[in-house]
């Protein structure tokens, strides 16, 4: 009887998680091929990204970054706390940020840990070596509007960071190191006609395989961003919002709203 409860509620549990696309809203790729998931609760799914195991969730988790094969670091809804999680997905530990604003998004390349902040911050490090934090605000005062930054990725030896202005519209910086900030044009051609992309931007990846960034948002868009800055190209899925474009050894995984999720 015990093992039949138990089976019945994860089949249960496995038809909310499918139906509820909030549910399904950040992840990382893990070593073994399949991925890490989470929302209202944490997921693994397999490589055809079906649901293998759920696990509960005290508060939702916005954001899962993976620093290596054993480290996996999260965001929760609040934005107040970098939390590392164990490979089970237990909070092993929690830490502020010395920062003004809330987190919003988190990336790691080559085991250093970035994240942003909706006040404009932009931080990188890790706990060993601490954390330096840019106030893109402030440094960029009068040549920048001022920037709420809601997504970033690194990879290929650069860092993408993404948000929007205060009058609402989408803008995109990059950097190789993370003190020198150039504006990322996101504009793009459709049917021979100059575009220009106008989502509220949700996330940001790096696909290693394409050697180019994904900026995810509303309206089920994804801007390709490779590194010829006049190449960009515009993807729409149906969802009414993207969450995460999960890369792996050959292709991704996509999450979006009201239980969207497709391997490409």
């Amino acid at each position: 009887m015990t093992a039949r409860f138990h089976f019945l509620t994860l089949f249960l549990l496995a038809g909310i998680l499918t139906a509820r696309g909030q549910d399904l809203r950040t992840g990382v790729p893990l070593p073994d091929g399949r991925f890490l998931t989470a929302g209202e609760c944490l997921a693994w799914l397999d490589a055809e990204g079906n649901v293998l195991r759920l696990k509960p969730l005290d508060k939702p988790l916005a954001v899962l970054a993976a620093v290596d094969d054993h480290h996996c670091y999260a965001l929760d809804q609040d934005g107040e706390e970098l939390i590392e999680l164990d490979p089970d997905g237990k909070a092993v530990s929690r830490e502020k940020l010395p920062v003004k604003g809330r987190l919003r998004a988190l990336a790691c390349a080559r085991h250093v840990l970035w994240a942003v902040t909706d006040a404009g911050e932009i931080v990188h490090g890790d706990k060993a070596s601490g954390w330096t934090v840019l106030d893109f605000n402030r440094q960029y005062d009068g040549y920048y509007p001022p920037m709420d930054f809601r997504a970033v990725a690194a990879g290929g030896g650069s860092i993408m960071v993404a948000g929007v202005r205060p009058d609402g519209t989408p803008a995109a910086f990059t950097s190789s190191r993370g003190t020198v900030w150039s504006e990322r044009m996101l504009d793009y051609t459709e049917l021979g006609q100059p575009c220009a992309f106008s989502a509220v931007p949700v996330a940001l990846d790096y696909d290693s395989r394409q050697d180019r960034f994904f900026l995810l948002g509303s309206g089920g868009q994804a801007l390709a961003l490779p590194g010829c800055s006049h190449c960009n190209s515009l993807e729409r899925y149906p969802a009414d919002t993207l969450y995460a474009r999960i890369p792996f050894a050959t292709g991704a995984l996509l999450l979006g709203s009201d239980g969207f999720r497709k391997m490409l």
